[in-house]
Formats: structure tokens, C-alpha cells, sequence
């Protein structure tokens, strides 16, 4: 499928940790916006192809910044609850509409890096991560990633798109910490707006289970110390979550 977002934290979110980063207090305010936005379009208090009010006003009457609010608003937009059409407005859209159909909307970092790229990058450096990993796993490390499989599921369950897409980022982002590469783990960590946003290219209701099986297959073979195995699954997986949003990633053999 990868992140918090908005036009002035793009170099930000690329360069550093800054305010996109989901462990910020700001980003946790603009995931609040984002509930509050959706459970208002999915009960039809915001109706479905009309324009947003003035973002000075919505800002107020969600009693939050103009910034959270754009933050908030990209999200949306990136998994296609909201249109963002500069001079003209943000516009609802049908979110039943969208889920049964699982068009792609815009790719908000489309000026520094396509989807491709940021797959092909995480192809090469997650499945070498997973590989470390698997050599150094340790039981609190296996029942954090257990945990985290769960609410995974949970998140598939419930079809929460938002959640679905954190709890993922949350997932690879703990195998690179778990490489024990530091490196590694700081590119993840610096690049976590692209990468947050790659997992929320939106994905119909009927596939939101591939990935968790997937993430099923890489957890086993971590927890078993394979460390072939653990990157043939990730590997496996990041191929075919490309796939699932229209990107062709040639596989290591």
C-alpha cells in the first residue's frame, strides 16, 4: 500500500523529524481532525460533492490550527474521502463510492519522488532490515510485533483505512529498529511522511486482508530467526503491496 501531511511540511516531513512525524503532538491533533472529519462525512453532515466551508472556519469549529487542518485535509484526500482542487475548494466525495471502487487519488509528494521510487527503495532496505532482524529478535521484541499484528487485524476488520495505515507504518518501522541498523532506522524515521503516505494509496475492502496475511508470513519467519526466509516474505510483501495501488517492482530472485 505509506504519512502525515501538508503542502509547507514537505520538506519537513523528507529532511528531518519534523512536525509530520506521527509521534508529534501535532500530527496526533491532525489524526483527531481526521476522525472527526470522516465520522462527519460518513454521517452526512458534510454531503457528498459540495465544497468544504473556508478552512478559517472549519479550523475553528474543529478547534483546531489552519496547519492541522491541512494536515488533516491531505490525509483525506489521500485516501479519497476529500478532492483538493487549488483555486476552487476542498470538495467532499462519497466515501461509499470510494471504498467500493479504491480509485487512486493524488500523490501529494509527486513533486520529489513517484510511488514507484519510494517502493523500489523500501523493496531493497526493508528486506535487508528484515534480515537483520531475524538474527537478533528478542521475545519482548516477537510480543511487540504480535501485538501490533493484532491491531492489525482489528484495523482490517473494521475497515479503518487511517488506522490500517499507522499500525502498518508502525510494523516496518519496528523491523528496521529491530536490525539493530541505525542507519537504517533513521532513514525510516526521516522519511516517515513519504513512507506513511505509500501505505494509505487507497486499496479496496476485499484486499485490505493480503497485507495482513503477508505481515502474517514475515512475523513467522522473525520469530523462527530465518533470516532468508524473513526477507523472501518482506520482500514478497512490499512487491505485491506495490501491485495492489498499479506499480510493477522487478523481484530479486
Amino acid at each position: 500500500m505509506t504519512a502525515d501531511i501538508n503542502s509547507q511540511d514537505i520538506d519537513t516531513g523528507l529532511t528531518g523529524r519534523g512536525s509530520s512525524d506521527p509521534s508529534t503532538p501535532n500530527a496526533s491533533l491532525a489524526q483527531l481532525a481526521v476522525v472527526k472529519l470522516r465520522k462527519m462525512i460518513e454521517d452526512g453532515e458534510l454531503v457528498a460533492g459540495e465544497a468544504l466551508v473556508a478552512q478559517r472556519q472549519l479550523a475553528r469549529e474543529l478547534n483546531v490550527s489552519r496547519a492541522t487542518l491541512r494536515e488533516a485535509l491531505s490525509i483525506l484526500a489521500t485516501v479519497g474521502l476529500v478532492s483538493i482542487e487549488p483555486g476552487r475548494g476542498t470538495f467532499v466525495r462519497d466515501p461509499h463510492a470510494v471504498a467500493e471502487s479504491g480509485s487512486a487519488m493524488s500523490w501529494r509528494f509527486s513533486a520529489r519522488y513517484s510511488p514507484a521510487e519510494v517502493y523500489q527503495v523500501r523493496y531493497i532496505a526493508e528486506s535487508q532490515a528484515a534480515q537483520l532482524a531475524a538474527m537478533t529478535l528478542t521475545a519482548p521484541e516477537i510480543g511487540l510485533l504480535k501485538d501490533n499484528l493484532q491491531a492489525f487485524r482489528t484495523a482490517a476488520r473494521l475497515f479503518d483505512v487511517d488506522a490500517f495505515a499507522q499500525v502498518d507504518f508502525e510494523f516496518h518501522a519496528m523491523i528496521m529498529r529491530f536490525s539493530r541498523n541505525r542507519l537504517l532506522s533513521d532513514i525510516h524515521h526521516s522519511y516517515a511522511s513519504v513512507l506513511i503516505e505509500s501505505t494509505r494509496l487507497p486499496i479496496t475492502r476485499e484486499k485490505l486482508w493480503d497485507p495482513v496475511a503477508e505481515h502474517e508470513r514475515v512475523v513467522e519467519a522473525l520469530v523462527m530467526n530465518d533470516p532468508e526466509g524473513a526477507g523472501y516474505y518482506m520482500r514478497r510483501h512490499l512487491s505485491r503491496t506495490a501491485h495492489r495501488v498499479g506499480i510493477s517492482i522487478v523481484e530479486l530472485v
